[in-house]
C-alpha cells in the first residue's frame, strides 16, 4: 500500500468523523438533511481525496506518468482504509447515541403522526390498535449491524465509482 494512500484514507476518515460528530452532537440527526442526506454527503467528500492523492503520487513519486492500474490501486487503498475506519465509527456512533435517538423518535408524536398518515392511506393494512406493536417492532429491530451495513452500501457505490473515475481521469500512460 502506498503511504500517501494510507495517509489520505486516514485524513478522509478523520474529516468524516468530525463531520458526523457535528451532525450528531449538533442535534441535526433527525432533520431532513441529517436523516436523509448526511451520510451520502459524507461519502461524496471522499472524491477530492481520490483526485488529490492520485495527482500527488503521479507528480511526486512517478514523475508525472502513472498507469491506470497504479492509479486505481491508490484510490482503492484510500477507499479500503476509509471503509474500515468509518465502519468502526458508525458502529460506535450507533451504540453510543443513535440507538437512543431512534428509540426517542419512535416514541415521539412525529412518528405517531406518520403512522396516522399511513393508516389513512392504507386503512386495510394498518389499524390504530397496531400502533403500539409497530413501535415496539421498530425498536426491537434496531441493530448496529443493520445501521453499519446500510451506510456501507452507499459508501461502496459512490466510493468505487469515484475511485474508478479519479483513476481514469488522472492516469497518464506509461511509455
Amino acid at each position: 500500500m502506498n503511504k500517501k494512500a494510507l495517509y489520505f484514507g486516514l485524513l478522509y476518515s478523520l474529516c468524516f468523523i468530525v463531520y458526523k460528530l457535528v451532525v450528531l452532537l449538533g442535534g441535526y440527526t433527525l432533520t431532513k438533511f441529517g436523516f436523509y442526506y448526511s451520510t451520502v454527503t459524507g461519502v461524496l467528500f471522499i472524491l477530492p481525496f481520490f483526485f488529490l492523492a492520485i495527482y500527488l503520487v503521479r507528480e511526486k513519486d512517478y514523475g508525472g506518468i502513472i498507469g491506470g492500474k497504479e492509479s486505481i490501486r491508490i484510490a482503492l487503498s484510500i477507499l479500503a482504509v476509509a471503509l474500515v475506519i468509518t465502519s468502526v465509527y458508525n458502529y460506535i456512533e450507533f451504540e453510543w447515541k443513535f440507538k437512543e435517538i431512534a428509540i426517542g423518535y419512535y416514541n415521539s408524536p412525529q412518528y405517531l403522526d406518520i403512522l396516522k398518515e399511513q393508516q389513512l392511506r392504507y386503512p386495510a393494512k394498518i389499524n390504530v390498535e397496531d400502533f403500539p406493536r409497530i413501535v415496539k417492532d421498530q425498536i426491537s429491530e434496531l441493530s448496529a449491524f443493520k445501521s453499519v451495513t446500510g451506510k456501507l452500501i452507499p459508501f461502496l457505490f459512490f466510493g468505487l465509482g469515484g475511485a474508478f473515475m479519479a483513476a481514469i481521469m488522472l492516469k497518464r500512460k506509461v511509455r
